[in-house]
C-alpha cells in the first residue's frame, strides 16, 4: 500500500518544522550528501545519541523515510498519533515481528526508503552500541543500497533523559553506500559479518 495524501502532507509539515526547530537550536552541518545520489529503494542506517535524530535525519534527507520506531513510542499520547499519522511503522524489539519485516519489504519493493537504528534505542553514554541485524536482513532479502549515516551533536543538544534543548550545532556525515546483493538463503553467519561492517563504517563516521 503506498503511502496516502493525508501521510504525505504530514511528512512535508514535518520535515518544515524540523528544519526550523534544528535551525533555531543551531543548524545542521551535512557531509557526503553526493553520496545520497542513489535510485530506488534504499535503506538508511544511523548511530542513536538522542531522540532528535530521526528529526535530525527528516530535516536533512531528500527523500521520504518511512522510520522503524519502537513500540511503545506509539502510546504516548500525541507523539504516537504524530508519528503514525507520518508514515513510521511500529517495531516489537523483544519478539520477532513479522508485520513490520513485510511492511518494511513492501516499502523498499515499491522504491521507497526504510530508515532504521539497529543500537535500538539511544545510547546511555553516546558511544556506539553493537548494531541489531535487523537491517542487514532487510537488505540481503530485498537488495536495497545500505547507506551508513554518522551523527553527532545531537546529543549535546537534546541529552537522553531530558526535555529541554540546548542550541549547539549538529553534524551528519553520510557515508558510501554498502552495495548487497539479494540473497535467497541468509545465515546468521552473513548477518554477523554485515553487522561487523556496518559497526566499522559508522565509527569511521562518527570518529573522521
Amino acid at each position: 500500500m503506498r503511502p496516502s495524501a493525508t501521510t504525505r502532507i504530514m511528512y512535508s509539515l514535518l520535515r518544515a518544522l524540523c528544519k526550523l526547530l534544528l535551525a533555531a537550536t543551531g543548524g545542521v552541518k551535512v557531509e557526503g550528501m553526493t553520496n545520497l545520489e542513489v535510485q530506488g529503494a534504499l535503506i538508511l542506517v544511523s548511530n542513536h545519541q538522542s531522540l532528535l535524530d530521526p528529526l535530525v535525519l527528516m530535516a536533512c534527507i531528500p527523500r521520504r523515510i518511512t522510520f522503524l520506531a519502537a513500540s511503545y513510542l506509539f502510546q504516548i499520547p500525541v507523539v504516537g498519533q504524530v508519528i503514525r499519522s507520518a508514515g513510521s511503522m511500529p517495531v516489537h524489539q523483544k519478539k520477532s515481528d513479522l508485520g513490520s519485516i513485510r511492511k518494511s519489504l513492501a516499502v523498499l519493493e515499491r522504491g521507497g526508503t526504510i530508515g532504521l537504528f539497529p543500537e535500538g534505542g539511544v545510547s546511555s553514554d553516546g558511544r556506539l552500541r553493537h548494531p541489531m541485524p535487523g537491517w542487514a536482513y532487510l537488505a540481503l532479502k530485498s537488495g536495497a543500497p545500505v547507506l551508513p549515516i554518522g551523527i553527532t551533536g545531537s546529543r549535546d543538544v537534546l541529552a537522553p533523559g531530558t526535555f529541554i534543548l540546548r542550541r549547539r550545532r549538529i553534524c551528519v556525515k553520510v557515508g558510501r553506500p554498502l552495495m548487497l546483493a539479494k540473497a535467497a538463503v541468509i545465515r546468521h553467519e552473513d548477518l554477523a559479518v554485515l553487522n561487523k561492517k556496518l559497526e566499522r563504517e559508522l565509527l569511521s563516521l562518527l570518529t573522521d
